[in-house]
């Protein structure tokens, strides 16, 4: 059981990594220092133009490497347990939880995942971020339990809840104090619940739990003050004064003439101009060119819209170009497919408890990234190597066939239908490897 002690550091420890954490989510969605700008002159214009470099690193490396989902494939060939994980999937929604599960940990560094039983017996997942939810764990990276807390009015009386997760159970702690003691909550049910071991999985960005764009914070606020003070700099222009040297006989009138008519007649001897303050405008530019290559460069995000990403790309020259999103997602793709062998661990657990007899090592993933790809080459590979490689390997390889074993079978079906071409169905025998009239 957990101690009152315990929960107590676990919440503390929690805190403390807080404004970090709300720093990062209020940079995703575009709430930057730039706002909270004060200047000492009141009268000044203060724009406050925000760029969303965050989001568009987020949803750039989310649409490369997570638009494409999950498949899996049971390394034995055991159909009963890719169709009861597929089933599990579904009540999940676990593409969408695995989409929403990759933009968490690389907004905050790390993700956390809840497993569970519900009300109606069936195994469940959820994701919390680490400002929902705290984990514990030893020296070892073992976990020893993790906890979410909230806040509930009980009585016009403020509590702390707690929910708490360990090897054994789930338990439930309120406080009455603001924190200061945590008793049993008795208004909620504790229960085991049979995992075997705390049902938590972490989901890590790299090993230093930082987010892709928390390094380059600094460079965003710089683009932000420039972007913002060149916009000043043209209002400033907009309501610069207007100097009339020599003409102090001006009147009230004939100033409100002027600005009617945009016109001003001055003898040889004076001088009509703005004041108004000299910009750069070359050495501007520059400095944002360099501000946004450093960004693109150091979170390892391509820039889209630039020439090098032209139409008639081949497709090793925009693997090229895409090298530093590669290598950034496949450390992604590791880190995650720990993660996620927990996952189908858990779900091994309850479903052998069941009366299943799986194994949660038979079970692999395959990651595919959203990239063009030259279709018509790679089916030419693949028809190149028919019986050389075997037929569900070579599928594998095609961007559109996320279940090959599945195109198998949609192949032996057609070849036995009478109504079949009898040409097609020779062709469909011999990409299978079988003699022409043997059964399939």
């Amino acid at each position: 059981m957990i101690t009152s002690e315990q929960i107590k550091e676990g919440i503390r420890k929690q805190k403390l990594e807080l404004p970090r954490l709300q720093q990062l989510f209020d940079y995703y969605i575009g709430k930057h220092k730039i706002l909270s700008r004060k200047l000492l002159d009141p009268d000044k214009p203060n724009n406050k133009v925000v760029t969303l470099y965050p989001k568009k690193i987020i949803n750039t490396m989310l649409g490369y490497f997570a638009s494409i989902p999950l498949s899996y494939v049971s390394k034995s060939g055991n159909e009963s347990f890719v169709n009861d994980l597929k089933l599990i999937n579904y009540i999940n929604n676990e593409e969408d939880t695995n989409a929403e599960i990759i933009k968490t940990f690389s907004i905050y560094g790390k993700c956390y995942e809840l497993y569970y039983i519900d009300e109606n017996g069936q195994i469940r997942f959820n994701y919390y971020s680490p400002i929902d939810m705290y984990v514990e764990k030893d020296s070892r990276n073992n976990i020893l339990f993790g906890l979410r807390h909230w806040e509930e009015t009980i009585s016009d009386d403020k509590a702390i809840k707690v929910e708490v997760y360990d090897s054994q159970g789930i338990y439930h702690y309120i406080s009455t104090d603001k924190g200061v003691t945590f008793v049993p909550d008795t208004s909620e049910e504790d229960k085991e619940h049979y995992f075997g071991e705390v049902p938590i999985g972490i989901y890590l960005n790299n090993e230093e739990e930082q987010g892709d764009f928390e390094e380059i914070i600094t460079q965003v606020d710089a683009l932000n003050v420039l972007l913002s003070d060149s916009i000043n700099s043209n209002e400033s222009w907009v309501n610069a004064y207007l100097v009339l040297a020599g003409l102090n006989g001006t009147t009230k009138e004939d100033i409100m003439k002027l600005k009617q008519d945009g016109v001003l007649l001055v003898e040889d001897a004076n001088q009509a101009k703005f004041l108004t303050k000299d910009a750069n405008a070359e050495f501007q530019n520059n400095l944002f060119e360099t501000l946004d290559h450093l960004i693109h460069e150091q979170s390892d995000t391509p820039r889209l819209t630039s020439s090098k990403f032209s139409s008639n790309l081949s497709g090793q020259a925009l693997k090229f170009h895409l090298f530093g999103l590669e290598t950034k997602s496949s450390m992604k793709e590791r880190k995650m497919e720990k993660a996620l062998r927990k996952r189908i661990k858990m779900i091994v657990t309850m479903l052998n408890k069941q009366g299943k007899s799986y194994e949660a090592s038979d079970l692999s993933f395959k990651f595919s990234r959203d990239i063009p790809a030259d279709e018509a080459s790679i089916t030419d590979q693949i028809a190149k190597l028919v019986n050389i490689v075997p037929l569900e390997t070579l599928l594998s390889w095609h961007p559109k066939i996320q279940e090959p074993s599945l195109e198998i079978k949609k192949l032996n079906t057609a070849s036995d239908s009478s109504n079949l071409d009898a040409d097609l169905v020779t062709r469909n025998q011999q990409t299978l490897g079988v003699p022409n009239g043997q059964p399939q």
